[in-house]
């Protein structure tokens, strides 16, 4: 394996030259710099990342911690995370807790051993996780959820806007009696969804229906199972229901066709995320678009902000805008005005 010692007797330039271009750590005049770079490419040289790293006091390295990797939200956020690492020669360490506590104690531990330069941290919702994040030391940014009062840098999505969007878009279609299917109420975005969705209606003088209101998991079997509920319980079921997350909806929408109950003919449903399966699941649901994908690559941007910064910098914290995406599950025009 060549070395840099090869390298500066083949381009016959000293080896502080060669250290210069392959670090870009000094000038050095185009003729040296053609030469050196010849050398390397006929030698085939790899520099020694480790070597690098530790001269460097840098890895190039980051990374990143998500709770559930089968959820459909994630693929779009990683993508952009990866994208703006690759353009900026950063590699990526993605790591899945399935919401287990144990397993970001560990995770954390194998950042501190690779000695990455900073973490993204995708949907962490417990106190108990954000002290252990603190406790690292790393610089860090939190993607989509975030503590109470929490003041650090963060990018995420308003969340009580694309309720209302949901909201107002099945008002529109003429649906009055509207159930709402969320999240855990611990969540900090379930909280601010289910906020949003109460606040929307009672601007357009709808009565929220306390038995037509349920809590769960961003998961399809919590759809599924309070859909079934919802049946088994309520007499006069809603036109339509407003669910928290899209991975949700695809539980309600499975749960009221396993019972025979027609989506959007009987009951419309809206999703929230517009997650990649949406425009091709059972029926194509309605949604609000999240920007997932620039979620991740603003996230990353913001992380190489405070890695590349020698000093303390502003926090930041970036709020995306939400956008309806209207498909068939609220029934485009056919809708309860028409009938």
């Amino acid at each position: 394996m060549a070395t840099m010692k090869d390298i500066s007797k083949k381009a016959k330039v000293s080896l502080s030259t060669v250290s210069a271009v392959i670090n870009h750590s000094a000038y050095v005049s185009p003729e040296l710099t053609k030469r050196v770079m010849q050398a390397i490419e006929e030698l085939n040289y790899r520099p020694n990342a480790v070597a690098r790293s530790l001269k460097k006091k840098r890895t190039n390295t980051i990374g990143v911690i998500v709770t559930d990797i089968l959820n459909p939200f994630y693929p779009p956020m990683i993508k952009g995370i990866e994208d703006i690492a690759f353009n900026n020669n950063f590699n990526v360490i993605l790591c899945n807790t399935s919401n287990e506590h144990k397993r970001i104690l560990t995770y954390l531990e194998l950042m501190h051993e690779k000695q990455v330069d900073g973490l993204l941290l995708a949907n962490i919702a417990t106190t108990e996780d954000f002290n252990e994040i603190e406790n690292t030391g790393l610089k860090y940014v939190l993607i989509n959820r975030r503590p109470p009062l929490y003041c650090n840098n963060f990018v995420g999505v308003n969340n009580v806007l694309s309720s209302e969007l949901a909201v107002n878009h099945l008002v529109n279609q003429g649906y009055k009696r509207i159930a709402y299917f969320g999240g855990n109420p611990e969540i900090n975005t379930a909280r601010e969804r289910k906020a949003g969705f109460i606040s929307c209606m009672t601007q357009h003088g709808l009565e929220v229906d306390t038995n037509l209101v349920f809590e769960g998991e961003y998961t399809l079997e919590s759809g599924y199972t309070n859909v079934k509920k919802m049946i088994a319980q309520v007499d006069n079921l809603p036109e339509a229901i407003c669910a928290v997350s899209d991975v949700v909806a695809f539980g309600v929408i499975k749960g009221l066709r396993d019972t025979g109950i027609r989506v959007p003919e009987d009951i419309a449903v809206i999703g929230n995320d517009n997650s990649a399966f949406s425009e091709n699941f059972l029926v194509p649901l309605s949604s609000v678009d999240h920007s997932t994908y620039d979620m991740g690559k603003l996230s990353m941007e913001l992380l190489l902000q405070l890695i590349k910064e020698k000093g303390e910098i502003t926090a930041r914290q970036i709020i995306l805008t939400p956008s309806l995406v209207v498909r068939e599950s609220c029934g485009y025009g056919i809708n309860k005005k028409n009938n």
